[in-house]
Formats: C-alpha cells, sequence, structure tokens
C-alpha cells in the first residue's frame, strides 16, 4: 500500500497539467505627430507661362491664307492655338507694319495700293485734327479744320474723348509710328496721344476724359488699356508697361460677378459682350506685353462666353437691361473676335459656322440707317474684318471683296474731310463722330499687316478639342 500510494504520488504532477499564466495588460498609446506643411504663397498675379520663344527663321513668304485655310485644315478639326496673333505682331519675324514684311503681307492677304492710300490719307487727316493737348475732341475736332468755308462735320458725344483718342492712337501704332521715334508729324501725334493717356489715368488705373468730375466708362477704359498694352509691348518701356499693368488691374476689378463687363465698373449683374469684347482685345494685348491677368479672371470670362455664345456662334448682346437677348450677325462678330482672341480655335466648326454666315452679311452701308434691321456699322465692318481675317478661307476672301468695294468708296476725297470717314447714319456714328469713324476706317484697313492671321500659326493637337 506504501509503494502504491508512494507512486501515486509520483505520477500526479505528470499527469494534470499546469494551468496557464494570466494574460497580461497592454496600455497602448498612439500619438499623432502633426505633419509640417509647406505653405505655398500665391503672387497677386498667377503668372501664365509664356511660350517658348521660337528660332529666328529668315523671313519667308506666307503661303497663300487660301491654299492653307482651305486644304490643309479641314473643317471642324479642333487644333491648338497659340493664345497670339491679335495683338501687336513682333514675333520672330520682326514687326510687319514696315518694309518688306509689310508689302509681303499685304501681297498675301488681300491688301493692295488702295487700302494702303485710304490708311495714309486717314492717318493725315486724323493729324490734322489733332488737339494741342494730344487728344481729339469728338465733337469740336472742327476748330482744327484749315479751310474756312466747309468744315468737317459729325460731332460725337464729348465724354468719350478718352475712348476716341484710344482708338486714334491704335491706328497710328497700326502703322508702325511710335513714341519719341523721329521727327515724323505721325510719330509726334503717337507721343502726344500717348502722353494724354498716361495723364488721364486716375490712381486706381482707370482712364478716362475727366480726372475730376467724369465718370468711368468700362468701353472708354476698354480700348484705351488695349491702346496702353499695345504700345507696352512696341516700346518696352517700363513707365508705360506700369500704366498698362495698373490699367489691366482695374478692368479686372471692374469685372461683373457673371464673368462680363458692363458699362460702369459699379456691380450692376449685367455683361455686356461688346464691352466685354474691348476688355479681352485688352488683356491679350497685355498678355503679349507681359502683363498676366488672374487665372479667376479668365475663367470667369469663359464662363460668361459659354451663356452668351450658343450654338453656331449666335452671340446675344447682353443678359440684362439695355439690349437683353437680342442677336444678330453684328455681334456675332464681337463674339466671335472675342473667342479668337482668347485661343479657341479658328477652325473648330462653330467658329466657321459663324464665320460663313457673316460673310454673308458683308458691309452694305446703304442698310445703315435701319440698323435695329441691319446692325451695319463702322464699328461691325471692323471686328468683322479681325474676325475673318483670322480665320481665313473663303470667309475673309468674300468679305474683303466686299470691304473694299463698299467702304472704300465711303472716305472722303476732298476739302478738309480727305481722308476721313462720315459718320455712321444710326446711334453708333452719333456716339463716336467723325474721329472714330476714322480711326476704326482706319484700324480695319490695317489689317493685312498688323497681324499674323491665326490660322496660319495654328498646330494640330494631340487631343483635339475646342479651347
Amino acid at each position: 500500500m506504501v509503494l502504491h500510494g508512494t507512486l501515486l504520488l509520483i505520477l500526479i504532477p505528470l499527469l494534470i497539467p499546469e494551468p496557464e499564466p494570466a494574460a497580461r495588460s497592454w496600455d497602448v498609446v498612439i500619438r499623432l505627430e502633426p505633419r509640417e506643411i509647406k505653405v505655398i504663397e500665391e503672387p497677386d498675379q498667377p503668372p501664365m507661362v509664356e511660350p517658348e520663344p521660337e528660332p529666328q527663321p529668315e523671313p519667308e513668304p506666307e503661303p497663300d491664307p487660301q491654299d492653307t485655310a482651305d486644304s490643309t485644315l479641314s473643317p471642324g478639326i479642333e487644333v491648338e492655338v497659340e493664345v497670339s496673333g491679335i495683338g501687336a505682331d513682333q514675333g520672330s519675324q520682326g514687326s510687319r507694319r514696315k518694309g518688306q514684311l509689310r508689302s509681303e503681307a499685304l501681297a498675301n492677304h488681300g491688301g493692295n495700293p488702295s487700302t494702303e492710300s485710304a490708311v495714309r490719307a486717314g492717318l493725315d487727316w486724323l493729324a490734322r485734327h489733332q488737339d494741342p493737348d494730344g487728344s481729339w475732341s469728338p465733337d469740336h475736332f472742327d476748330a482744327r479744320c484749315l479751310g474756312t468755308e466747309q468744315t468737317c462735320q459729325g460731332p460725337g458725344y464729348p465724354e468719350h474723348r478718352a475712348g476716341i483718342t484710344a482708338l486714334a492712337l491704335l491706328a497710328l501704332l497700326g502703322d508702325g509710328h511710335l513714341p519719341d521715334s523721329s521727327d515724323d508729324p505721325l510719330d509726334s501725334a503717337t507721343t502726344r496721344s500717348l502722353q494724354w493717356l498716361l495723364d488721364h489715368q486716375d490712381s486706381q488705373g482707370c482712364i478716362r476724359t475727366d480726372l475730376e468730375t467724369g465718370s468711368r466708362n468700362m468701353y472708354d477704359h476698354g480700348i484705351a488699356a488695349f491702346a496702353l498694352c499695345e504700345t507696352a509691348q512696341l516700346t518696352a518701356d517700363p513707365m508705360i508697361e506700369e500704366a498698362a499693368r495698373k490699367a489691366i488691374m482695374f478692368l479686372e476689378s471692374s469685372q461683373q460677378a457673371g464673368g462680363g463687363w458692363d458699362y460702369t465698373p459699379s456691380l450692376s449683374l449685367r455683361n455686356d459682350l461688346s464691352i466685354t469684347g474691348w476688355q479681352v482685345l485688352a488683356i491679350h494685348a497685355g498678355i503679349e506685353a507681359g502683363i498676366y491677368p488672374q487665372k479667376s479672371t479668365l475663367t470667369a470670362i469663359g464662363r460668361y462666353l459659354d451663356r452668351a455664345i450658343g450654338d453656331g456662334g449666335h452671340s446675344t448682346y447682353a443678359d440684362r437691361g439695355r439690349g437683353r437677348g437680342r442677336g444678330g450677325f453684328g455681334i456675332d462678330a464681337v463674339g466671335l473676335i472675342t473667342l479668337l482672341a482668347l485661343g479657341h480655335s479658328p477652325v473648330a466648326e462653330r467658329n466657321l459656322i459663324c464665320a460663313r454666315r457673316i460673310a454673308e452679311h458683308g458691309p452694305r452701308p446703304e442698310d445703315r440707317r435701319d440698323w435695329d434691321q441691319h446692325p451695319q456699322s463702322m464699328y461691325y465692318w471692323y471686328t468683322g474684318t479681325l474676325a475673318l481675317f483670322h480665320i481665313g478661307g473663303e470667309p475673309w476672301s468674300r468679305w474683303n471683296r466686299q470691304l473694299q468695294e463698299k467702304v472704300l468708296p465711303l472716305q472722303n476725297t476732298s476739302g478738309d474731310a480727305l481722308g476721313s470717314w462720315d459718320p455712321d447714319p444710326n446711334w453708333i456714328g452719333a456716339a463716336g463722330g467723325r474721329v472714330a469713324q476714322t480711326a476704326l476706317g482706319v484700324l480695319t484697313f490695317e489689317t493685312y499687316f498688323r497681324y499674323t492671321p491665326m490660322h496660319m500659326r495654328v498646330g494640330i493637337s494631340r487631343t483635339p478639342r475646342d479651347r
């Protein structure tokens, strides 16, 4: 028995397992360390990427636009377009406003000795009727007439002196006249008109007729900003560039919430495509001069144009108030040049359809009195010329034939009015008067050499799209 008990005492510990130890308790602490954040400071004016300069080739005659527009690029093909070609044309070929390049451009794009004579006569009339202070009086320019029996008629609205002076300056620049470049009377006229605009820019950057009591008008300011920016590009003068920059900044600050512009810089919620068109031409000229707008400004313009310009390029004059919902080929031309100035393709199907429609409604001076039914005016002929020149092809050829047949003969050929155009017999002519009419006429017939057509500056995009 004793032996058995002893054996049991030995075997029991082997047969019964030891209890498992109690689980340990762990306190886990998760510590979230903040990441180091790099602060990226955005400049007041986000820079836009400037295209790389092209190599300097030897100047060559440009191909005929018919061959380029109608055979090389088929209608409807979307392309990537350089945002250039609307403003002052310097580029790799140098200025086309003088010398051999001008002669080649005239030959290639449909100009001729008659259009050149019209430009010279128009500029001479403007120089003769410039006020001593450098501006042009919209309503009292006849005080500069040399004759005594029959002075020039056709006054405009005096409150638009700033815009009308800017139009005349653009016409002088278009012919290659720069401030302080020579003793040429037209160069002198350029210098004095530029100085007048600089002297009439207020502390906020707005250029206006009367700094003390005059209102701020966005038609006037847009045209004046356009002229300053083009001068800045052509001269590279730091003082002029600073004035142009201030003008663009004021323009941006005056943009309506809907993305367009109205008659005044104050908030109205009205977006006017005609006024907006001048602001876009000024912005484009600024970009060419190295003055870049805010990205938000361009985005807002794009949203507005999406609403204002429909299928086939049918444009609407305004979305509120005067001209609300009004369309027609006159405002279609403004819409088309505005799109092109923002870099939209000249061979996009919508733009080609619009161009053909405008060409079907070429200049018809006899219809100007009934503007409500037929929006014919020098302003329409200028915007139509600018737009169709950049489109090229048959629309441009057809338009240019009508332009020379109908508008050249309207220029006065004798007396104190020699070289000028009579104002349109409608409200547009009454607003601008003889000075604006003549400046726009000169600008119209400078188009042949002032720009390189956009349809000749495009490259096919890998991903076709309408910019």
